[in-house]
């Protein structure tokens, strides 16, 4: 089936992919309700433009996760070639390819980063060829056949597939022989209390700290970049990659970083609010499990 999906006229895909987020949206009511809440929440602290009603923003974004759905069958099935015309890389693309040959040189590894924005999946993929490394790709198993095919468009990038539970080793082994990880950094850090509580768009967030942590440990830079869609194209965003500290145990830095990249996010939400994705609960809050309402003043512990 996916196959057969993989190699429909590509306006068909990007129907079928819009029909399928539209009814996600439709149909699963909890999600639609947070995704809704959260679009609202934003426009109240002005990151977000309270002209555009929160409803066709929300509806935006499942369909845009619906688009990312239909074409990882294609990047299945057909590769990148696929998408190869449409690939635009916009930003500090000098910056990310000096550190990548510093991390080359050095040989301390660089930790890549992005969010649940645009297609990125498809930036999984495609950045890599388009530095010329090998990309392990960290993430949580699903089951069943939709796992199956997340590990092998994941492992399209050249490298392994590392599961986010209990891959902290193979993390720190890979970056310490000189290798170049990918992972998400965008939603909420509440199990095992290993994040920290920072700020997103102005109010309190429990946000990772594993990439930077990594980072501090091994050496590594760390290289953020966002996808989103403009038409036909896919651009990836390239932004300033962050050099790591000099003290592998300085706090700080993990902290001061991690808040840094939150802005960056915060700021490409507040550009393109359609194409992030708005259904997960980016500022619940180990206080409060029903929510964030009760959560205290922004602030790093």
């Amino acid at each position: 089936m996916t196959w057969v999906l993989a190699w429909l006229p590509r306006p068909l895909n990007r129907a079928l992919g819009d029909l399928g987020g539209l009814l996600f949206y439709l149909l699963f009511g909890r999600r639609r309700r947070i995704a809704l809440d959260n679009v609202r929440r934003a426009q109240e602290g002005g990151w977000v433009d309270r002209g555009v009603p929160a409803g066709r923003i929300a509806r935006k974004s499942f369909q845009g996760m619906g688009r990312t759905a239909l074409e990882s069958f294609a990047l299945l099935h057909r590769g990148l070639g696929y998408f190869r015309g449409s690939l635009v890389f916009e930003g500090d693309e000098e910056g990310l390819r000096e550190t990548v040959a510093a991390a080359r040189r050095e040989g301390r590894g660089l930790v890549l980063l992005t969010a649940h924005a645009g297609n990125w999946e498809l930036a999984s993929a495609a950045v890599p060829e388009f530095l010329g490394i090998g990309l392990s790709v960290v993430g949580r198993t699903q089951g069943g056949l939709s796992d199956a095919i997340l590990r092998r468009v994941r492992s399209l990038g050249g490298g392994e597939f590392i599961h986010k539970d209990g891959g902290a080793r193979a993390m720190l082994s890979l970056l310490r022989s000189g290798g170049f990880l990918g992972t998400l950094f965008d939603q909420a850090d509440i199990v095992g209390s290993g994040g920290g509580r920072l700020s997103f768009m102005g109010r309190p967030a429990m946000t990772t700290l594993g990439p930077e942590r990594l980072a501090a440990r091994t050496g590594a830079a760390l290289a953020p970049l966002f996808c989103r869609r403009e038409g036909g194209k896919n651009i990836i965003e390239i932004h300033k990659p962050f050099a790591p500290p000099a003290d592998p145990k300085d706090r700080g830095w993990v902290l001061t970083t991690a808040q840094a990249l939150n802005d960056l996010l915060a700021d490409f939400v507040r550009r393109h609010p359609e194409q992030w994705m708005w259904s997960h609960r980016r500022w619940k809050m180990p206080e409060s499990r029903g929510g964030d309402r009760s959560a205290p003043a922004a602030g790093i512990d």
